[in-house]
């Protein structure tokens, strides 16, 4: 009961406040690329088709939940990538529902053998809506027999729908990649038009990372990979700078990851593991939280899944799975 008070308290806050716009968290950054930035749409070459799912705040059920999927793959006629994706996030028991679909295409330019280019475009649609029915006040609980009663406060329900845009640009150089996108373009109104508040922020992300053989000189032979990587997210007024360092060997992925604003109010842990075929990749994380918001619950962090299956076989032009990018 007292977890179903603090939930209703928080989506009423963020409701309320300027974090009614800002996007789901996640820690999988290069495991849905197309999420990250438009430009990395096809960007591997194979046919891909990713399923994605985020627990925030585990110890309260189900309470905050993350759904996300996607399928892009390069085509020869189009010099690029194309790309579709969906989210749905639920807040407070879906309380609060966002959804959102999304096609890209992403234009592929080869400068040299080693440099490649890629500017990426998206088109998409989003809905938010809030139904305050299941949520539970204090004034509903009767202080004797602890029966909950109807709502007294009047709370009204919404649903928008909203066109969505975002752009992006990304290159490859060897093993080192980076690029910088920004998402709601138009910055799309979610509320009533006379609600100054009642919009998406843009979104800027920028991001750079690499890809380090580590070679066994005596024998001329790759022994594991390291994978540093940076990621900046600006959204209005927060800030996320996200980096960390992955070890790849023969298929095997562990990693530790950073997570904290400019000014360090708030930092996260990160640790992954994941595993790789060559048709299956599966990545787990678990987020620990080093400080928590002002409502306070156990168990802050998160669990998040990937799963990635690629289907090499639709690919013809095998020329394009050189470039070097993050495989998890």
């Amino acid at each position: 009961m007292i977890r179903r008070i603090l939930i209703s308290i928080f989506i009423l806050t963020v409701l309320t406040g300027n974090g009614l716009a800002q996007d789901p968290v996640f820690s999988h950054f290069y495991s849905n690329g197309t999420h990250l930035n438009p430009a990395w749409a096809g960007i591997e070459g194979p046919v891909k088709i990713f399923l994605g799912y985020r627990n925030q705040w585990p110890n309260s059920g189900s309470s905050y939940i993350t759904y996300q999927a996607s399928y892009d793959q390069y085509i020869d006629k189009l010099h690029g990538g194309i790309g579709v994706r969906v989210l749905n996030d639920q807040q407070g028991d879906a309380a609060y529902n966002t959804f959102d679909f999304a096609a890209m295409y992403s234009y592929h330019f080869k400068v040299s053998r080693w440099l490649h280019l890629a500017g990426g475009i998206q088109a998409g649609v989003g809905q938010q809506s809030f139904n305050p029915e299941g949520l539970v006040f204090g004034n509903m609980i009767d202080p004797v027999s602890g029966s909950i009663g109807p709502q007294l406060e009047n709370i009204g329900t919404y649903s928008e729908l909203y066109p969505d845009f975002a752009t992006g640009v990304s290159a490859f150089y060897k093993g080192v990649y980076g690029g910088i996108a920004v998402h709601h373009l138009l910055k799309p109104a979610i509320t009533d038009n006379n609600d100054p508040s009642g919009f998406i922020p843009r979104k800027y992300t920028a991001h750079i990372g690499a890809l380090i053989p580590i070679i066994d000189k005596s024998i001329g032979r790759e022994l594991f990979l390291l994978s540093p990587n940076l990621v900046f997210i600006q959204q209005q007024n927060i800030q996320q700078l996200n980096y960390g360092l992955e070890v790849i060997y023969k298929g095997v992925m562990g990693g530790v990851w950073g997570r904290h604003d400019i000014l360090f109010n708030y930092g996260n842990i990160i640790f992954s593991a994941g595993y790789a075929t060559d048709i299956l990749r599966f990545r787990y994380s678990y987020d620990v939280a080093l400080t928590s918001p002002t409502i306070r619950l156990p168990n802050m962090g998160a669990h998040e899944f990937s799963l990635l299956i690629i289907y090499e076989n639709l690919n013809k032009r095998k020329k394009h799975s050189a470039i070097k990018c993050p495989k998890f």
